[in-house]
């Protein structure tokens, strides 16, 4: 491996430990989250304003759901292509599957095709643009993919006291409704799979012990809590 695929294979990483990259292909409708960035401009005839400090830009997620016609490259330049209907035109988006500007990729639907490229679907509307369901065994195993934990009560602890938990890390496990210490000390050799592959982590949670680390800290927050009655005697 040469400098540029090991700088590519750092570049490619970083994005996975915020986001997965689930399994699809063209035929397959998906769902494209997009990060738009939007700054308020304050108006030049306003003299008011003028003075008043810049808002900072803020960001939102757009949501972009359509067919997969095509993917292509490979590495850090992978890319697919996403076709809709709007407003009775076709419309085509080109996204780099490694882009920091995608939050999110989600698989509505997969689809049954023979062809690697679906460009035929440009010049076909209505019926003969639709794309046939798959049901094979494949494909039932991929939309019966882990999906996370079901959703605790409580509020969200501060999973970062555990070493090797970022961040970054502690918001994708919220998001896959894990965010409490007590989770991670009780995690099953399953639930530990699902969540390395899920967020591409590698061996990464035995290899830095979260869930020595988690249980640690629970027996801290316990021998902490002393009853009111022991505190006075």
């Amino acid at each position: 491996m040469n400098i540029i695929q090991e700088l590519e294979r750092e570049q490619m990483d970083a994005i996975l430990t915020k986001r997965g990259v689930p399994e699809f292909g063209p035929g397959d409708t998906v769902k494209v989250m997009v990060r738009v960035v939007e700054v308020a401009e304050a108006d030049p005839k306003d003299k008011k304003k003028k003075a008043a400090a810049v808002k900072a830009p803020t960001e939102r997620l757009q949501a972009y759901e359509g067919v997969v016609i095509a993917r292509s490259g490979a590495g850090l330049n992978e890319s697919f292509t996403v076709r809709k209907i709007s407003y009775g035109e076709g419309v085509e988006r080109v996204f780099p599957i490694y882009s920091p500007h995608i939050a999110e990729i989600e698989v509505l639907r997969r689809g049954k095709v023979r062809r690697a490229k679906l460009y035929y679907l440009r010049g076909r509307r209505g019926k003969a643009a639709r794309i046939v369901e798959r049901s094979d065994a494949r494909a039932r195993r991929l939309n019966a993919a882990w999906k996370g934990f079901k959703k605790p009560k409580g509020e969200a602890e501060d999973l970062t006291q555990i070493k090797g938990i970022t961040p970054e890390i502690a918001g994708r496990l919220k998001q896959l409704n894990c965010y409490k210490i007590e989770q991670i000390a009780t995690l099953s050799d399953d639930d530990m799979a699902n969540i390395e592959e899920a967020l591409n982590l590698s061996g990464q949670i035995e290899k830095q012990d979260w869930i020595g680390q988690a249980r640690k800290l629970m027996a801290e927050l316990t021998a902490g809590e002393v009853p009111a009655e022991d505190a006075k005697g």
